[in-house]
């Protein structure tokens, strides 16, 4: 089940990067996935749902199928850290 290693590199790219850009909360995470990835959207959903923590304990997963052999973060949407 590859796809708990994915999200959870996933994961470690997601909270890095929120760091960076003053994110106190993710509330998206947005992934693009080749179909030739042979990921399975439910172990992916499962993965993400097992180990997911702050800053995105509560962000909503979503995905695109496309064609090859691509894998990586769309996007990521969250709220400013509040000063």
């Amino acid at each position: 089940m590859h796809e708990v290693s994915l999200i959870y590199e996933v994961l470690v790219h997601v909270e890095q990067a929120s760091r960076q850009e003053g994110m106190d909360k993710v509330t998206t995470i947005k992934l693009t996935i080749g179909n030739q990835m042979m990921v399975m959207p439910e172990a992916l959903q499962f993965a993400f749902d097992t180990l997911r923590k702050e800053p995105a304990a509560e962000a909503e997963l979503k995905w695109e199928i496309v064609e090859g052999n691509d894998f990586y973060i769309d996007y990521i949407e969250g709220e400013e850290a509040s000063d």
